[in-house]
């Protein structure tokens, strides 16, 4: 960089001296023409670099750190809760889903940091769980990173979740210090932008973006944090940790994952159906359930904290972002009425929820707690997708999501409550549903190839490996009548109008006992939990 500003100095030095001597021939105004030329470069060479070439940046300025921070510091990162048995420095790094605080508090510790390194109190929060960046006086709003190291032809990679109120963002550079103690970041500026969203752009709403940079074949290592800037070797406002789940050692990949998005209605209290739900993603063999909280019920807090204790269930704080609310009665009204920022917003915790599994496990699935997959003949959900993967490999595809119909369990075609069918386990007494199933790809949901997958969207992925997903070649529509449906559990079908339902669904029906072959399964831990926490009788 100094190498760069002399020259720059330079140049001006003898621009200045042609301009006094007043040279007026066609050969010295070309000359000007490409001394002003030879500024412009020179400048952006400054502010800019090829996309993926890694270049350490210089301490700069130091800053020093303060003195009360320098004072205090050190002994109220050490200060325990005993509420939660963890210091405050654990305390705030578990609470936040993403801000990297011991590597901030490190920086701080130092005595001092350099310019191009945020400390503690530099980085700019939105709405708690978002930090912000300026690219070219547009806002990022970050989200998460994760380390992906699956692609074998770009080598390791670093992707950044993000949101822009922007439809054609500038592309970022990505900052990495591979430790803590790291005084100065690598800069990299990033490869490549995923739009994640099946909507189109708008101008002026939030949208999802993944930003994908370079992490480096022969640097060192994996880097620990990351921070978006505009250009190489600025000044952060952000940072985050790089989570790094599986890859640094050798990983047995479990089955599947379940994610569900953020729940956001204080009112509506669904805690029975959802510890039910739980039991049947267990009792089919998913390893791990995740969900977002934005507002939730009481009691529907209690459940989640129960299986987050179990060490079952993990919960993932949710906050809309920029300026949307984020307030417990306004969430319900924000999502139902503004769709546009529905169906972006829920791709961030699906994506998210990818991203967290890709080293952990084979598969991640998407689903509400009103639908299910339920497999043909298959023992369990990991059994029938090694089956459905290895049937497609053998005919030479490589599909990035396997997308199941949907068949209607309809709330009023129930069973009659008994002593071991109790009215509190509804997916257990819906075992009637419509004949025919929805068309492949409309109102489907999907189970995704953590191999292969990159950002999601409620029903299929939207990007893999490769870039936007191929809707003939990336998506495998699982058959019914051998692999797995969709139950979805509604009082009518999807969609505004009811006209088609009345006509071609609600007519045809059969009795589907699928969900029964684990039924005293579900039944019995249903049961137990309930009691435990005091949702029913004993």
């Amino acid at each position: 960089m100094k190498q760069i500003a002399r020259k720059v100095t330079g140049v001006v030095i003898l621009l200045r001296l042609f301009l006094q001597r007043r040279w007026k021939s066609m050969g010295v105004t070309f000359l000007l023409w490409a001394v002003g030329v030879l500024c412009v470069v020179t400048l952006y060479l400054t502010y800019t670099q090829p996309a993926g070439i890694h270049v350490l940046c210089e301490c700069g300025e130091k800053v020093e750190t303060r003195e009360r921070v320098d004072r205090y510091l050190a002994n109220l990162m050490k200060e325990v809760d005993p509420t939660i048995n963890r210091t405050a420095l654990q305390a705030s790094e578990a609470w936040h889903p993403s801000l990297a605080v011991k590597f901030l508090v490190s920086q701080e510790r130092r005595g001092y940091r350099c310019s191009t390194t945020p400390g503690l109190f530099s980085v700019r929060h939105s709405n708690l769980y978002w930090q912000e960046a300026t690219v070219a006086h547009t806002t990022f709003l970050l989200y998460g990173a994760y380390y992906d190291d699956r692609d074998v032809e770009e080598g390791p990679l670093v992707r950044v979740l993000v949101m822009v109120e922007a439809a054609w963002p500038p592309t970022p550079t990505c900052h990495f210090w591979y430790a803590h103690d790291d005084p100065v970041p690598v800069a990299t500026k990033a490869i490549r932008m995923d739009y994640v969203q099946w909507q189109e752009r708008v101008e002026g709403q939030w949208m999802p973006f993944l930003v994908t940079c370079r992490a480096g074949r022969n640097l060192r290592g994996i880097p620990r944090v990351v921070s978006l800037v505009a250009y190489a070797c600025e000044p952060a406002t952000n940072a985050l940790r790089v989570l790094n789940q599986g890859f640094s050692a050798p990983y047995t990949k479990k089955g599947l994952a379940l994610c569900h998005k953020f729940i956001f209605n204080p009112a509506r209290d669904f805690s029975k159906r959802l510890v039910e739900w739980v039991e049947v993603a267990r009792a089919w063999g998913v390893d791990e359930v995740m969900v977002y909280e934005g507002a939730a019920h009481p009691n529907v807090t209690k459940v989640l904290r129960y299986y987050q204790k179990e060490g079952y269930l993990k919960v993932m704080p949710w906050t809309s972002p920029g300026s949307q609310p984020s307030i417990p009665h306004l969430y319900r009204t924000l999502y139902d009425t503004q769709r546009f920022n529905l169906f972006s917003n829920e791709n961030v915790p699906y994506t998210d929820c990818l991203l967290r599994h890709i080293a952990t496990h084979k598969y991640v699935a998407v689903w509400d707690v009103d639908e299910f997959m339920l497999p043909a003949t298959h023992p369990s959900l990991p059994a029938m997708m090694d089956a459905a993967k290895a049937r497609a490999e053998s005919l030479g595809l490589h599909p990035t999501s396997y997308l199941a119909r949907c068949s209607y369990y309809f709330d009023d075609l129930t069973e009659q409550p008994t002593n071991d069918l109790p009215e509190y386990l509804y997916s257990l007494r819906h075992v009637t549903r419509t004949v025919r199933l929805t068309p492949p790809a409309v109102f489907t949901k999907s189970i995704h190839d953590t191999s292969y997958a990159l950002g999601l969207h409620a029903h299929f992925a939207l990007v893999n490996l490769a870039g936007p997903v191929d809707r003939i070649h990336d998506l495998y529509h699982l058959y019914p009548g051998h692999e797995a449906h969709l139950a979805h559990y509604r009082s009518k079908c999807q969609g505004e109008s009811q006209v088609e339902c009345e006509t071609d669904f609600r007519p045809y029906l059969t009795r589907d006992t699928t969900m029964w072959r684990h039924r005293q399964a579900i039944s019995n831990a249903a049961r137990r939990v309930l009691m435990k926490l005091n949702l029913i009788l004993p």
